[in-house]
């Protein structure tokens, strides 16, 4: 019995030793976690990027509401650089003296890790401005361009309207047009500006968004315009097989000096005609007269030509078309017709003026009516005609022949004309 009292008394104190012993234990390890933290100091993370263009010194902030941190990028290379930063994410905020502001969101930042960013652009403009059109420095700008404004954002027009300056002073007017990406304004000058002339277009900083915003800065833009050029004509230069009765017409840019443009053109071969104005841009010529079938003609003397501004004619000092073969235009009867009376005509047109005796030598008719004869209605067109009835029920054939026929100018009918027609009763 006493053995056994003994042996219960001795697990109680070793129980008892084994819990005294635990609470030591955990004591000891809660004065070591105090002394050397169990996990290792945060490792913080780099931003790394580059600001173009170069040499402007961006200012870059870290934010993340406020102003985290502030660092300037390299003079020379555009380099930046957030050497120490905690794990999140951040807003970064790229300016320049006289450049937009750019803000590139959401950016993450991991631990122990680089984040490069890709180049930032930024642009010699207020962050409402997308792009102006004529770009600065930009040349050989139609006279009657539109300027361009596009804003990122909505815009009070007045104010924007207000703000905008031209010079030399041009008159004009504003147009608004609203798209994805905000408002456009856009400038038409009432006329045109002035040929191979400088321009310089201002926006001063108190045109404001529809916010209330207004510019971080005024904005100056300059362009030069394109000289006096020839726009359009007809016939085009170059074109083939125009017809011999055309009207020449020249479109210029600007207003040409009328006296200068009516003494200065020749034509080769020679034209003997009158010019008109449709307006001071441009100008006709009618020959008065048909051309030579088959000739090239050239209108020469383009290159001294001035406008009222005393901007000489640039891109082009003549110009050549070239007119069609000789060919007949018109015919009685037609090729194929049937039961045709027989007390008809034969009617027969050219497309110029044609030596009427080489036609004439070259006509055949078959079969060939009695007493007929030629007569000419005018230089291009004749009739040949008789007292006598022709054949009925019977076919008849017209040729001329391509080696006699020519025109005033000696340039010959290119191919054989036939025709066939048939009489009635």
């Amino acid at each position: 019995m006493i053995n056994f009292m003994r042996g219960k008394m001795n697990r109680k104190n070793f129980y008892r030793l084994l819990v005294i012993g635990l609470i030591g234990l955990i004591i000891t390890l809660f004065n070591c976690a105090e002394e050397e933290p169990l996990s290792p100091q945060t490792i913080r993370g780099k931003i790394i990027g580059v600001v173009k263009p170069f040499g402007i010194k961006a200012q870059v902030d870290l934010k993340q509401g406020s102003i985290l941190q502030t660092v300037y990028a390299d003079s020379v290379t555009g380099i930046y650089e957030f050497s120490s930063v905690a794990s999140g994410v951040y807003n970064l905020e790229f300016s320049a003296n006289r450049f937009g502001r750019q803000v590139l969101n959401e950016v993450m930042i991991l631990e122990g890790r680089v984040t490069t960013i890709r180049d930032i652009i930024l642009r010699p403009l207020p962050e409402q401005i997308y792009f102006i059109n004529p770009a600065d420095g930009a040349s050989g700008i139609a006279v009657n361009a539109a300027i361009e404004i596009q804003f990122t954002t909505l815009m009070d027009r007045a104010t924007v309207e207000n703000q905008f300056s031209i010079y030399p002073p041009t008159d004009g007017y504003f147009e608004w047009e609203t798209n994805s990406s905000g408002n456009k304004l856009l400038f038409h000058p009432g006329d045109q500006y002035i040929t191979n002339h400088s321009y310089t277009i201002a926006l001063g900083n108190q045109a404001k968004t529809i916010n209330g915003d207004t510019l971080a800065f005024d904005i100056t833009s300059a362009f030069s315009t394109e000289s006096l050029k020839l726009v359009s004509s007809i016939p085009e230069n170059g074109a083939t097989y125009i017809s011999p009765e055309v009207i020449i017409y020249l479109s210029f840019n600007s207003k040409v000096d009328r006296r200068m443009a009516e003494d200065s053109i020749k034509f080769s071969p020679p034209l003997f005609g009158d010019f008109k104005w449709l307006d001071s841009r441009r100008l006709s010529f009618d020959p008065g007269a048909y051309l030579a079938s088959n000739t090239q003609y050239t209108v020469e003397n383009l290159d001294k030509l001035i406008d009222i501004y005393g901007s000489v004619l640039t891109g082009k000092n003549a110009l050549s078309f070239e007119t069609e073969p000789l060919r007949v235009i018109a015919n009685f009867p037609a090729n194929g017709a049937t039961r045709i009376s027989r007390n008809t005509s034969i009617v027969i047109g050219f497309n110029t003026a044609v030596n009427q005796a080489s036609v004439e030598s070259a006509f055949r008719m078959t079969p060939q009516p009695g007493n007929w004869y030629f007569q000419w209605t005018d230089l291009t067109r004749f009739q040949y005609m008789g007292s006598t009835q022709l054949q009925a029920n019977t076919m008849y054939q017209i040729t001329i022949q391509d080696s006699v026929c020519t025109d005033n100018w000696g340039n010959p009918l290119p191919a054989e004309f036939s025709i066939f027609f048939s009489t009635g009763n």
